[in-house]
């Protein structure tokens, strides 16, 4: 490589250096400012007719989420400056694709959560958001509901993640 090529790249690398540090850049999700430490507990379970252990499994799925793509810490009550809530409001079954002789040929589920993000200094709601997933399975293919029910949960767990990213919050009120 000549000196000219290695001037350009070099001006290149620092000029993109530069600029995506001066936007903020970083990999992941960003949280309101001062959000550093958060309780998230069990969610909810508000599904008519009740769906078993699906809080459980959709909260361990937000907790997992949270900690591969935020910066933040998932911690106690006690110890956190913020709380995601969440309850799972509707868990839907439903014929997608039925054959001529009447066979369900694909099903699918939808899956409702309600989530708020609340400061704990001082209650106050930073974030309130309903967030829906859908998933489908195909019994002729050997699919059951429980894979679409994992593959539902996976998906709300990244939306209510990627929810919580993008609102720049005033938190010194």
């Amino acid at each position: 490589m000549n000196l000219r090529s290695q001037l350009i790249l070099i001006l290149f690398t620092l000029g993109a250096s530069f600029l995506y540090s001066g936007c903020g850049y970083s990999p992941g999700y960003r949280l309101p400012r001062g959000v550093s430490k958060v309780s998230i507990p069990v969610f909810k379970n508000e599904t008519i007719p009740f769906r078993k252990d699906l809080e459980y499994e959709l909260t361990r799925a937000v907790k997992k989420e949270f900690q591969l793509m935020t910066p933040a810490e998932v911690t106690s009550l006690e110890d956190s400056n913020a709380i995601l809530r969440g309850a799972v409001l509707r868990f839907e079954e439903g014929v997608l694709v039925e054959s001529s002789s009447g066979e369900i040929q694909e099903a699918g589920i939808v899956v409702s959560v309600g989530i708020q993000l609340i400061r704990t200094r001082d209650q106050r709601v930073l974030l309130e958001r309903a967030v829906e997933a859908r998933a489908s399975y195909s019994q002729a293919s050997g699919e059951t509901i429980e894979v679409a029910r994992q593959e539902a949960i996976t998906d709300i767990a990244r939306r209510i993640i990627a929810e919580i990213e993008p609102w720049e919050i005033n938190t010194q009120r």
